[in-house]
């Protein structure tokens, strides 16, 4: 009996450590925006590889499988997941896709009608998500209320903080400096919510190549404004941004253009790292 009794509380202890709702994430900061909104009844299972690139990851039958019995799986939306319909033909009926950037208004990259799919550069793009995923987890275990109440207040307290830190780094740079070039177009929401100019020398994904007239006309305009610092993604290599700052007198620095970086492990770390290099590349720390 006393054998039975411990077994079943070892039992007990597993399920609560997997929380009551689990939840599968299509991008790390979906991730951890559930874990802190999700408190202790979420369980939050990892699809995207920890070294993987955002516009080139499609789920594998290993990754459906993981997926197997979450009530959600977190997508960004805003088209950065192609691959959606498919997933769904291939999870049960019971499990729903959640694209939390639906909630988040479109920013159009400048010059385009082209919707910069990037929200989670944005804080309060995160905090509005937040709120929706909240409002999915109430819908699936209305007993979790409270805490999911608590956490996305929390989460969002992290965001108002994180908005203002940035507000107060970026104010020694004149407005006039506050132009934001970019590897790929990616930082659109970002340039919205701080007051800067957003310049992209390739689309939407650092594949995307620019032809050679977009690209000379780039250059003219960064030699116009006296642009001081070119920024890449930090997963990319840096060659074409250092060639094309060589030619300018500029530097370079990296920022987590995708939200992605295994090095650091929350939103958090990702935005003040942005921030730190912006800050240091155009006020020229």
């Amino acid at each position: 009996m006393k054998k039975l009794l411990c077994a079943m509380l070892a039992l007990m202890l597993t399920l609560a450590s997997e929380g009551s709702i689990k939840v599968a994430s299509l991008h790390p900061l979906l991730s951890d925006m559930a874990r802190v909104v999700g408190g202790n009844e979420v369980e939050v299972v990892d699809l995207f590889p920890a070294n993987g690139e955002l516009h080139a990851f499609e789920p594998t039958a290993a990754d459906v499988a993981a997926a197997a019995g979450a009530e959600l799986v977190l997508a960004c939306g805003k088209g950065v997941e192609p691959y959606l319909q498919d997933l769904r033909d291939s999870l049960p009926s019971t499990t729903r896709i959640v694209e939390l950037g639906a909630t988040v208004p479109d920013v159009f990259i400048p010059g385009t009608r082209i919707a910069d799919p990037h929200w989670w550069n944005s804080p309060s793009a995160m905090k509005r998500a937040s709120r929706a995923l909240r409002t999915e987890l109430e819908r699936t275990f209305p007993a979790g209320r409270e805490t999911f109440a608590k956490g996305q207040r929390l989460y969002s307290r992290k965001m108002d903080e994180l908005r203002r830190i940035a507000v107060l780094s970026f104010v020694p740079i004149e407005q006039e400096k506050r132009i934001l070039v970019c590897s790929h177009a990616a930082m659109s929401h970002f340039c919205k919510e701080f007051g800067f100019t957003a310049i992209a020398v390739h689309g939407v994904a650092q594949e995307s190549e620019g032809d050679t007239a977009s690209l000379a006309r780039i250059l003219s305009q960064l030699r116009q404004q006296k642009v001081t610092c070119l920024f890449y993604g930090v997963n990319d290599s840096p060659k074409i941004m250092q060639t094309i700052a060589s030619q300018v007198g500029a530097t370079t620095r990296p920022l987590v253009l995708d939200g992605i970086y295994p090095a650091l492990g929350s939103y958090e770390e990702i935005f003040l790292f942005n921030v730190g290099n912006i800050r240091k590349g155009l006020f020229l720390e």
